[in-house]
């Protein structure tokens, strides 16, 4: 079922900023949007969360190895419980855009076409609205267009509603290139939604990737003349110094640099010794300051004014919890963004978040993204 994008509205001042309408058959989304990702476990699942200003896409990411895969491959009962679970997460969403993401990790050696073939095979769900092509770290280019290529035409050998849609992995500026040139000939993948793999970092300090992908979307918009939704995932706030007792959030601010969809970091951030004396995997989102805290600092600085499915409390009774905490701000954060753009100030609501407004780098660079990737006239494409 094919994706249709238009546009609501674009930011007087960050003009890669924009309101847009994704529709896949009769679900319709207005982006900026944080998707929620499901998961069996009730400390981490964030399509739990019920408020319809905060749903809107459900991601389901699923990793798997070449072991895992075998298994699959040759033991029917190994397929099948996969498929339970992928489809008892899937009917988590409630009127949702669903979202298949898989990272396959060949370990050594490159991936191989049988493998692409079997991997979608296992992927292909009729729940699913829209399946991102595979992510595989650590593989050149080269071998990774192959395998892409191998898993495109299993997709076009099979029956299946779900729609096609690139992904580019964290590669180097001429490889991303490369990607782009294939996304743009191959006509069985979608060319207005493309997701992009930030691989546990966060957007600001990768400023040169988002300017180069937010460069190559711009290119495929004026080709095919409708708008691109850019969606990122295992994307972090960033990393705590000895310095910094509070970490900004760079990751919701992608939103001012030109993407439509964020997701959850599936990403596992190891905790160097020289990073602070507090646990960076465990965070907790202030929408007042835009500052990330550790659950020890939370009660005392994060504000907490409103009716929320999962409280302050929650979390400081159980840790795990801030998880679907933050996904439920970031996804009520995202609904005043897209105002914020809608009346042509997001700059200004931007640095009224102390954080943020203290950060001058953070703001450079979300200008510098602007300055770099806009170019006057593209609104007539769209």
């Amino acid at each position: 079922m094919p994706i249709k994008t238009k546009v609501i509205d674009v930011d007087e001042n960050l003009r890669v900023a924009r309101t847009i309408e994704v529709a896949v058959g009769s679900k319709t989304v207005v982006t900026p949007k944080r998707a929620l990702s499901a998961s069996k476990s009730k400390h981490y699942d964030e399509a739990s969360l019920s408020n319809k200003v905060v749903r809107g896409f459900v991601e389901v990411y699923r990793r798997v190895d070449r072991e895992r895969l075998r298994r699959a491959i040759s033991d029917r009962s190994c397929e099948l419980r996969f498929n339970r679970e992928l489809t008892s997460l899937l009917k988590k969403a409630m009127g949702d855009i669903t979202v298949g993401l898989i990272e396959y990790d060949v370990e050594d050696g490159k991936p191989e076409e049988r493998e692409a073939e079997h991997l979608f095979h296992l992927l292909n769900s009729p729940l699913l609205d829209i399946l991102v092509l595979p992510i595989v770290p650590k593989v050149p280019c080269d071998d990774y267009l192959k395998f892409l290529k191998g898993f495109v035409n299993a997709y076009e050998s099979t029956s299946s509603r779900a729609t096609l849609v690139p992904v580019i992995p964290h590669y180097s500026i001429s490889d991303v290139v490369k990607l782009f040139e294939y996304y743009a000939k191959e006509d069985r993948v979608s060319k207005n939604l493309i997701c992009v793999d930030f691989n546990g970092g966060n957007p600001v300090s990768q400023y040169t990737f988002v300017s180069n992908i937010a460069r190559e979307v711009q290119r495929l918009e004026k080709e095919y003349g409708e708008p691109c939704v850019k969606y990122g995932v295992n994307l972090k706030y960033g990393k705590a110094t000895k310095k910094q007792q509070v970490v900004p959030a760079k990751d919701i601010i992608i939103f001012a640099m030109g993407f439509n969809v964020f997701g959850a970091n599936h990403k596992v951030v190891p905790i160097s010794s020289g990073i602070g004396d507090y646990e960076l995997g465990t965070k907790v989102f202030n929408r007042a300051d835009y500052g990330y805290y550790s659950v020890g600092m939370a009660e005392k600085f994060v504000s907490e004014v409103g009716d929320f499915e999962v409280k302050l409390a929650d979390v400081l009774r159980d840790a795990r919890l801030a998880k679907v905490f933050n996904a439920e701000r970031h996804g009520l954060e995202a609904f005043e963004i897209s105002r914020a753009i809608d009346e042509g100030n997001l700059i200004k609501y931007i640095k009224s978040k102390p954080k943020i407004a203290e950060d001058q780098k953070t703001l450079k660079r979300v200008l510098e993204v602007n300055r770099a990737t806009y170019e006057e006239g593209l609104s007539k494409y769209l």
